[in-house]
């Protein structure tokens, strides 16, 4: 293999580089590896399917990537230079790692509301979109990555966030709960939700939940989004919160009527929970940046949108066979993005040019931003609270597939 191909399935980067130019990227990026190894370290510790759960977020993860990266009508974002990049420099690792630290710990905390097989998926969706709301605002802010300037699928924002990306993170994550628990009764006999059923059973379950969470969450855009948004020209806005309005009465219906175990209070004799820790560490990280960061210091050199003449329009299809418009290139001369600019350099890219440095921007509000990022950050705390601790145990793993031993661990 030669070193051109070596780098594009794998390339490193300096840390002094990334805190130097863009240090808050650099403390993501150790976050999320941190979060990655607690969350880790708890699916060993409860053995049976908590183990498998956490290698299917990360298939599914691999899955939702690699895809986005190289079909052109989904192609429309483009992450920043980690210290450790894949797939032609298109994918950094931790962005890897944070599919479980978002589905992982939605999953096992929802699991302690011990709901209905209809309900929990949404209540996972909802719970995923928490974690990931402050991290969407200020990963964008702080130039995390960037997106397609007039894409008309992500064109509409919610503080430079495409509303679509709200739906994305609850679809998928309904859709991977709903495969990872579901499809097993098709290839295992029937036992306990998170005892294992050896390696053969548990690894086809990860593979088809890596495979087709993304197909299924896709195909969720469509009685909602995409005929509201496509054919009558809703706002992404009206289309998203129809849809998580949806899935919180399913689960607010559920649990008015819970199962027996749904309101066990925990024991004060319970080991110290790893998924809190998670929490805190996850959502207390973005209150840090939204105090603390300076993004109008920040330059990011990357791959982003190909710039090139104001007028290519090319063709975005969606799933209803409806046709939409995008520019191919970013004009610099007129674009509609508020997140970056080019005043730390001294002149645009030019037309051709793929890989080049955008510069950060000052806040417009930075007390608004503080407020709004705060307040998401408390609400999910709140949320995860009441899971973790006002709901029902967390559920057996029963026997593992290691020598047959048995774990019954909180």
């Amino acid at each position: 293999m030669s070193e051109k191909d070596r780098a594009w399935w794998i390339k490193f980067r300096s840390y002094q580089d990334i805190l130097k130019n863009h240090p808050t990227y650099l403390y993501c990026e150790l976050i999320f590896y941190l979060l990655g190894f607690i969350t880790f370290c708890h699916a060993m510790r409860n053995g049976g399917r908590y183990r498998w759960l956490w290698f299917a977020a990360v298939a599914h993860g691999l899955t939702v990537e690699s895809l986005s990266y190289f079909v052109p009508d989904i192609d429309n974002f483009w992450h920043a230079q980690s210290m450790v990049m894949l797939l032609g420099q298109r994918l950094p690792l931790h962005i890897i790692i944070l599919y479980p630290v978002f589905l992982y710990v939605a999953v096992v905390a929802v699991s302690h509301m011990n709901l209905r097989w209809w309900a929990e998926p949404c209540a996972v969706g909802l719970t995923a979109l928490l974690m990931d709301i402050p991290f969407d605002i200020m990963g964008v802010k702080n130039l995390w990555w960037t997106w397609h300037d007039d894409d008309p699928n992500i064109y509409d924002r919610h503080y430079d966030v495409p509303w679509t990306s709200y739906y994305f993170h609850a679809s998928f994550a309904a859709a991977f709960t709903l495969i990872f628990f579901g499809v097993r009764r098709f290839f295992c006999k029937t036992v306990s939700k998170f005892q294992s059923q050896g390696f053969f059973c548990e690894f086809t379950v990860v593979i088809i939940t890596g495979l087709f969470s993304m197909p299924l969450g896709i195909l969720q855009f469509i009685p909602v989004y995409h005929p509201l948004h496509d054919l009558y020209g809703l706002h992404s806005e009206v289309c998203v919160l129809l849809f998580l309005t949806f899935f919180f009465l399913l689960v607010w219906s559920a649990d008015r009527h819970p199962f027996e175990h749904a309101r066990v209070p925990k024991s004060i004799t319970d080991k110290f929970n790893l998924i809190a820790l998670t929490v805190l560490i996850h959502l207390g990280f973005y209150i840090y940046i939204v105090l603390t960061a300076k993004p109008e210091n920040i330059k990011s050199v990357g791959f982003h949108q190909p710039v090139g003449a104001c007028d290519v329009p090319v063709d975005v299809a969606t799933p209803l066979g409806y046709s939409l418009k995008k520019n191919k290139y970013l004009c610099v001369e007129h674009y509609f993005e508020e997140y970056f600019d080019f005043h730390c350099v001294k002149a645009p890219p030019a037309s051709g040019k793929e890989w080049y440095t955008i510069c950060g921007t000052t806040y417009k509000n930075h007390a608004e931003y503080i407020i709004v990022v705060s307040a998401f950050s408390f609400i999910g705390l709140v949320w995860f609270w009441q899971l973790l601790n006002k709901s029902g145990k967390l559920p057996k793993s029963g026997k593992t597939t290691v020598r047959g031993v048995k774990h019954h661990i909180e």
